[in-house]
Formats: structure tokens, C-alpha cells, sequence
């Protein structure tokens, strides 16, 4: 699973001979949705170009006309910020077998995946959220999503990876991903989802 998202915006305050300056950078994202309107009393501006910056004097002025910034440059002066930048959340789905505590063969195979995109966030804080189809009775299925969770809890706290907190949490077949009436089996409902961030 690849990130979806990163961070469009920074805002850098270039103290310079007793002066401040703002500079507003969008950041190319690789998508081309992404803007941000600079505003203030004195006017207001859109961004919407990767790599365009406006500045600004003080809060109350003009921000200037959008410059464009070359990847070279934005290297040289942000690279070291924008890498120490704290990696976005990133959400993993793994699969269960019917009735059991037992992961998919293709789930099993995102466990390194996962371990990775823990590593690279440390510290970090990390959702883990059991989930079941309709088969069996509500109560049943709180329980199992639950042992669910806790079974990949179990895993994360094994690996050793640091992880600052763990939130365990079990919906049951209350948040389905396939809405099914009562007693369909649904493999895509028999899940953990684990958010990392």
C-alpha cells in the first residue's frame, strides 16, 4: 500500500536583519487537486501550481505574485525540513479466515510491509481495529473481531518495533466494508484494520 498522502504546504519564517518574511510554499504532491489560498486584509491568492511560493511581509499584506521554485532549489533550501517531516498516517487491511484467528495467505504477506511503515514512522501511535462478517450472533462477533485485534497486537508488540501506544478496539459487524443482511459470510468484512500514524 502506498502513501496517499504528504505534505502539500509549509509555511517558513526567514528571519532576515530584524525583518520577517513568510514564504507559502505548495509542494508538489504529485496529484493535480492540490491548492491552498493565501488571504489576508489586504488581498488574497491562490496557489495552485507544485512548487509555486508567494510572501509576505507581515499578516496584514499583499502576498506577492507566485514564483516558481526549481526541485533543485527547493532541495537546497527545504530538503533537510521537508525530510524531517513526520511521514503521513498509513491504513493496512488484513484478512481473516472464516470463524478464526488465522490471517489470509495474501494478508500474511503484508506483515513485512507493515513492519516497515512502522519503523519509518517511530515514534508512533497505532490503531488496530477488529472487525467481522454477519455470520453468528452480534455478541459472538464483537468477541472474535476482538480476538482479532488482540492477535495483531500480540504480533506488533513481538516485533519490538518501538511503538510508542497501541489502541485495540472491536466493532464487530458493525462497520462492514460489504453491507450483507444476517448469516452471509463475507470475506472482505473479516478484517483488522490497522492504522498507523
Amino acid at each position: 500500500m502506498k502513501n496517499c498522502l504528504y505534505v502539500f504546504v509549509f509555511v517558513l519564517i526567514l528571519n532576515m536583519m530584524g525583518c520577517s518574511t513568510s514564504r507559502i510554499v505548495l509542494l508538489d504532491s504529485g496529484k493535480s487537486t492540490n491548492a491552498i489560498i493565501v488571504k489576508t486584509d489586504q488581498g488574497e491568492l491562490t496557489l495552485n501550481e507544485p512548487n509555486t511560493f508567494t510572501e509576505l511581509a507581515s499578516a496584514r499584506a499583499i502576498p506577492t505574485k507566485p514564483k516558481t521554485i526549481s526541485p533543485e532549489m527547493m532541495e537546497e533550501e527545504y530538503g533537510a525540513l521537508i525530510n524531517s517531516t513526520p511521514k503521513p498516517p498509513i491504513k493496512f487491511l488484513l484478512y481473516f479466515e472464516t470463524d478464526k484467528t488465522i490471517l489470509t495467505t495474501q494478508s500474511k504477506q503484508l506483515l513485512t510491509e507493515i513492519k516497515a511503515a512502522v519503523k519509518e514512522r517511530i515514534p508512533c501511535e497505532v490503531n488496530v481495529i477488529g472487525h467481522s462478517d454477519r455470520m453468528g450472533s452480534k455478541e459472538y462477533n464483537v468477541d472474535l473481531s476482538l480476538q482479532r485485534a488482540r492477535f495483531i497486537n500480540a504480533w506488533l508488540v513481538e516485533q519490538k518495533l518501538g511503538i510508542a501506544n497501541i489502541i485495540v478496539e472491536s466493532y464487530g459487524e458493525e462497520a462492514p466494508l460489504i453491507p450483507t443482511a444476517d448469516g452471509i459470510p463475507e470475506p472482505k468484512n473479516r478484517r483488522v484494520e490497522i492504522l498507523i500514524r
